[in-house]
């Protein structure tokens, strides 16, 4: 059957809908938009909401400051831009700081609520932490109020819910989503007007993160919390682009990514998602999926898939994603997809089109499982489970040949766009730029004993237990000039050439030493006891050994700066803390007493020395090396 020409055009338009969109538009500020309930949004020049009507709720909303520093109080802009494919309001380069700020306001009249979401850009060329607060304030008193707890996370809180007297109206603050890691702090003191969200976190250097926050009014205290009940992320986030999302850290909304794919999942039902957009609803049929992979069949039963990408449109391949963490690329062996409708009906879906596989999620899910296998990342998408490696593995250097055990290391990072050598991450924090002796990798599958062989070059990263997170407690370290870094001390003697006498200082001793930079060879050195040096070292090298024991000949020339936060003192210290620390267990209380005054009046230059002494003392100077080591740390 032939459709007429107008009959054409409407199909036309149809199918290119979804791709058109109004141009941006350019509006001032003040930017008003009217609310569910006859009083008026506003976006002050300051960058934050604002309230008007006959009884507006909140003074100001959404006012967010970085390490202290926000709008307030400064003209930011006077013309800003409505996002015309979204419709938000962004207002771009606000300063707080060294931190770029854009935010974007949405203003959902259906949900009755406004999302902002700032996007905070570090300008700077170091990883940057910040302090990040979320404050808004109310025009009349509060009566009550209530903080929402997480239905998953003991002792955290998501959202906050305020009783007013403007007629028992309620303000919604939704600072969290639920189940995160990162989440803000919500701060309010019973009789004041005002609530804060605090969250600490860093920006990596000349990166982005970005916050999500929620802002609404509710006839009643009730009807507030109902709409933080029924308040769903994945509604909320629905138009937001993927890019974005994955920058967001106090919601969940790069759960659904793997890596760099955004993986498909359906509420109460499957989900089928076609090349052209459209989706198709029902239940997956087909009992398992047999995927033809580089290094062979693989065949994976339906209830460990979550979802399946089809890439390519010539010859297009497949990706599976698994609960387990597997990420399985190749060719699925059947062309078509089964999905029963909810009629009852079964229809065949051709793979071509399809450009999506989703499962629904599955009772007792984990949502944020912990993948503790070893894997290998491969620059195609695949993440293979792998068994751990026995043999040693043999890299090259600058300091030489090194083979390496793999229960020391974390992870091997194969060379990228930045960067032309391969990086050694180690168990103990140590990175090192090196090449991998091998021009071809061989493991065994963590499902079973078949051994799988690729080439290097296809592989982005071998991981082998998981990035080790930085303790609390800071380590001695040293850092060079290539980025590279060793966490482990300095061993043996120094001689320094200060230009009038040769001094030789103990390794142990040195608190910090720092290349010269003017002078490759000239070093800057400060000892436990502040003393500072300027010299030149006879040796052209030092020996640094890493918490994970390997000892590694370093060049002046490569030394960025070493930093040793416990430096031990000098031998004739030593043996005087040991002295005092004899005492500690004298038979006389007095002498007891004197002994802890006089190494607490020691400071830190004692502590290291008091650590290793203490497990071989009797219980009563444990007890007395314990209290000096807790007053130590609570002045540090």
């Amino acid at each position: 059957m032939t459709l007429p020409t107008k009959a054409l055009a409407i199909v036309f338009l149809a199918l290119v809908a979804p791709a058109l969109h109004a141009a941006d538009q350019t509006v001032p500020l003040p930017y008003t938009s009217p609310d569910k309930d006859g009083n008026t949004w506003m976006v002050h020049f300051y960058g934050y909401l604002q309230q008007q009507g006959n009884m507006p709720v909140y003074s100001n909303a959404g006012v967010l400051s970085i390490n202290g520093t926000n709008s307030s109080g400064r003209v930011v802009q006077r013309q800003v831009k409505i996002d015309g494919k979204t419709g938000e309001l962004i207002l771009e380069n606000l300063q707080m700081g060294t931190v770029n700020v854009t935010r974007r306001f949405q203003f959902n009249k259906d949900e009755g609520y406004v999302r902002i979401i700032d996007v905070l850009k570090n300008t700077q060329n170091r990883d940057m932490p910040v302090q990040l607060a979320l404050n808004a304030n109310v025009n009349y008193g509060i009566q009550s109020a209530q903080t929402i707890a997480d239905p998953k996370k003991k002792n955290q809180n998501y959202a906050w819910v305020g009783t007013t007297s403007a007629n028992n109206k309620a303000v919604v603050e939704i600072f969290n989503g639920i189940n995160i890691k990162t989440p803000f702090s919500i701060d309010y003191q019973p009789g004041n007007s005002q609530v804060v969200g605090n969250l600490s976190t860093t920006i990596p250097a000349n990166k982005e993160i970005a916050i999500m926050h929620i802002h609404a009014v509710a006839n009643s205290a009730a009807e507030g919390q109902d709409l933080v009940k029924k308040f769903k992320e994945s509604k909320a986030l629905k138009d937001v682009a993927p890019s974005l999302r994955k920058l967001i850290v106090n919601f969940n909304a790069g759960s659904a990514f793997y890596g760099d794919y955004e993986i498909l999942r359906g509420d109460l039902f499957d989900v089928v998602e076609m090349r052209t957009g459209d989706q198709f609803r029902g239940n997956l049929k087909d009992a398992s999926y047999k995927i033809d992979t580089f290094y062979g069949p693989v065949t994976i039963p339906a209830e460990k898939v979550l979802c399946v990408i089809s890439l390519g449109a010539v010859r297009p391949r497949q990706l599976l994603f698994t609960i387990d963490g597997d990420v399985i690329g190749g060719k699925l062996e059947k062309d078509k997809v089964a999905l029963e409708l909810s009629d009852g009906q079964t229809m065949e879906i051709p793979l071509a089109g399809i450009a999506r596989v989703g499962y629904r999620k599955r009772a007792g899910e984990v949502e944020d499982p912990i993948l503790d296998k070893p894997f290998v990342l491969m620059r195609t998408g695949e993440r293979i489970a792998i068994q751990m490696p026995t043999a040693p593995i043999t890299v090259h250097t600058r300091f030489g040949p090194m083979n390496l055990q793999p229960a020391s290391l974390t992870a091997l990072v194969f060379q990228n766009e930045e960067h032309a050598v391969h990086e050694v991450r180690m168990t103990d924090g140590t990175r090192l730029a090196a090449l991998v002796d091998s021009v071809q990798l061989e493991a065994k599958l963590a499902s079973s004993d078949q051994t799988i062989k690729f080439p290097l070059i296809s592989a982005a990263r071998l991981q082998l237990k998981p990035e080790t997170p930085e303790s609390d407690e800071p380590a001695p370290q040293l850092r060079l000039t290539n980025e590279e870094l060793m966490v482990g001390t300095l061993a043996g003697k120094l001689k320094l050439d200060t230009g009038f006498s040769l001094l030789t200082l103990d390794a142990d001793g040195i608190k910090t030493l720092t290349r010269v930079k003017e002078s490759p060879q000239d070093v800057q050195v400060s000892l436990w006891d502040e003393t500072s040096f300027r010299g030149q070292l006879q040796e052209p090298e030092v020996t640094c050994i890493t918490k994970g024991g390997l000892e590694v000949k370093v060049p002046i020339a490569l030394i960025e700066e070493y930093t040793q936060p416990a430096p031990k003192p000098s031998g004739a210290i030593v043996t005087k803390i040991k002295e005092l620390v004899t005492e500690l267990n004298a038979d006389d209380w007095s002498a007891r007493q004197k002994a802890q005054e006089k190494l607490s009046g020691m400071g830190p230059i004692a502590a290291s020395v008091l650590r290793d002494l203490r497990s071989a003392q009797p219980e009563e100077a444990q007890s007395r090396i314990d209290q000096i080591l807790g007053a130590l740390d609570k002045k540090k």
